[in-house]
């Protein structure tokens, strides 16, 4: 089963609920335009899976194919080893994604917002499932079936959701052992002594085991150390891949263009400037506002993008070639229209009247 489509009411439910106490306390904890980039960014990422899901369950499958073992989905035993193992396979990607430019450039969009609130639990990388699934595939070796897998993996992001918040302070001894909203703000803070720590899912102990654990005791910086500094999915998205794009491009000496695809974020080749770690505690967030029609119509737009998406979503399995590739344009349209008009570029408007012209051609092909 799709754990993750199951749980987007609640996911929607937690946002409302942490947006009214956030409210009652005084606390901006939402800002619009970000909501909107986060939610487009995680939808871009579920799309992916299901459009390319031949390509991400290929290698598993393949593997499984050869497994050393057969394991039953009918054993407690089995979901409690499988649920652990993907969870220490997780933690070596997720620290890989923080240390070799190319898997970080398909994690950052994660990191970009400045906010740190349960919107930004659904923001992801759209291709991010290109590496992680990677780093799974020894499970398939090890006999669990394609489907169990995908369940576990479902239930190990689920929880995720739930440590994006600033409002759940330090938990006493769960701390010690599970991933918690204070352990995973220190994940998401830039600040010097937070940078590349806490890389857990579900568990804590695999920071703790392996050096990477950091307690939270001063006030996080949240983003990425360079901001993108845009409200647009589409820049998001590339920004990271950019940047290498055009290091590699700087670089004088040939073998660096390459390995600066490999290298962490930080390395630099030979002849050009050191990166820039050094991050202020009031480092000032980018707030660009949108004119309050551009708002409104973003928000309703948004709201319609993200509800023919869940149904897409549903029937993604099944639907032809065809229709996936189609409804992929039309939602990569909506990623560079509503973000363009949020930031008031003048081609916004002419491809988001192209987009509505096209909406109901899509949704017959849907239907």
């Amino acid at each position: 089963m799709n754990v993750v489509t199951l749980s987007i009411p609640a996911f929607f439910l937690l946002m409302g609920l942490e947006w009214t106490v956030g409210r009652f306390k005084k606390r901006r904890l939402y800002r619009g335009p970000d909501v909107l980039a986060d939610l487009l960014l995680g939808s871009a990422q579920t799309l992916f899976g299901v459009v390319a899901a031949g390509v991400l369950l290929g290698g598993y499958l393949l593997l499984y194919e050869r497994r050393f073992f057969d394991v039953s989905p009918s054993s407690a035993l089995a979901w409690v080893g499988l649920l652990v193992g993907l969870d220490f396979l997780y933690y070596w990607f997720h620290r890989a994604s923080h240390r070799m430019n190319l898997a970080w450039a398909a994690h950052a969009p994660h990191h970009q917002s400045e906010d740190f609130n349960f919107a930004v639990a659904l923001r992801q990388g759209p291709v991010q499932p290109l590496v992680s699934r990677f780093f799974y595939l020894p499970l398939a070796l090890f006999g669990f079936p394609p489907a169990m897998f995908a369940t576990a993996l479902g239930i190990n992001t689920v929880y995720q959701f739930w440590i994006h918040t600033e409002l759940v302070g330090k938990l006493g001894p769960l701390e010690w052992v599970l991933n918690t909203p204070s352990h995973h703000r220190v994940h998401h803070g830039c600040n010097g002594r937070y940078l590349d720590r806490n890389h857990a899912g579900m568990l804590i102990i695999w920071d703790r085991l392996f050096g990477t654990f950091e307690p939270e005791a001063e006030k996080p910086v949240y983003g990425t150390v360079k901001p993108v500094a845009s409200w647009n999915p589409l820049v998001c998205a590339w920004a990271p891949f950019g940047d290498i794009v055009e290091t590699a491009a700087r670089a004088p000496r040939f073998l660096d263009k390459l390995k600066v695809w490999f290298m962490p974020p930080e390395w630099r080749p030979q002849g050009l400037e050191p990166a820039a770690l050094d991050i202020t505690p009031d480092r000032p967030k980018y707030d660009a506002r949108p004119t309050r029609g551009a708002g409104i119509y973003a928000a309703v737009m948004l709201v319609l993008t993200l509800a023919v998406t869940v149904y897409f979503l549903v029937k993604g399995a099944s639907a032809p070639l065809g229709t996936q590739l189609v409804f992929s344009a039309w939602f990569v349209a909506a990623l560079g229209g509503l973000g363009g008009v949020l930031e008031g570029r003048a081609w916004a408007k002419p491809l988001e009247a192209a987009r509505l012209v096209a909406t109901p051609f899509v949704l017959w092909m849907l239907v």
